[in-house]
């Protein structure tokens, strides 16, 4: 009889699992994401996988979860650097970025994979500590008096010109000399301008 694993030994290949079935949702699409491609990958039995997720939603729903809890932690710790206003929230751009480029299938799949786990509870928590996290560094500017804006709404409009500019990098769209952070840059200047001038 196998020895029972550790709880560590259990994340540690649900952590495989996710990965796996993020990288087949990249690679070959939403359909190719099943239990018996993921164990393939793994190289293991298909019952294997049952063992750690009742099966692809649930797969799906952790990668979201777990992504959008990764993707928090390295936005918040660029808030927590040093510097005025301006110069944390272009850390938390670049940590943005970061994040993107280094687990691009991650990344996608946060936010391509369609929405069906709105009612798993610790789904939910991730995404509003997201969208948390998206506006605090407007909030940082709001309070200097570098800007007047409504957070939340600057917040949603500097993350989707961010996310448009990263996903456009990704798919290799951006206009020569242009990447993620350089179009960013040249957008938010824009937004940042409008929020100064409704307070004059």
């Amino acid at each position: 009889m196998p020895a029972a694993l550790s709880e560590q030994e259990i994340e540690a290949f649900r952590e495989r699992i996710c990965a796996a079935a993020a990288r087949l949702f990249v690679d070959e699409g939403p359909a190719a994401v099943t239990m018996r491609r993921v164990a393939r990958q793994l190289g293991c039995g298909t019952m294997t996988a049952y063992r750690y997720f009742a099966g692809k939603e649930q797969i799906m729903t952790a990668v979201r979860t777990r992504g959008l809890h990764r993707f928090s932690d390295a936005l918040e710790r660029a808030l927590d650097s040093p510097g005025d206003g301006r110069t944390r929230s272009r850390a938390v751009r670049d940590a943005y970025i970061a994040f993107a480029r280094a687990d691009t299938a991650t990344y996608r799949l946060m936010f391509e994979y369609p929405h069906a786990d709105h009612g798993d509870p610790a789904w939910r928590a991730a995404h509003a500590r997201m969208w948390r996290t998206i506006a605090a560094h407007v909030d940082v500017l709001i309070a200097e008096g570098a800007i007047e804006a409504d957070a939340p709404i600057l917040g949603h409009q500097i993350w989707a010109s961010l996310h448009g500019a990263v996903m456009l990098e990704i798919a290799g769209l951006l206009p020569a000399g242009y990447d993620a952070a350089s179009l960013h840059t040249r957008t938010v200047a824009a937004l940042f301008e409008t929020a100064r001038t409704s307070r004059d």
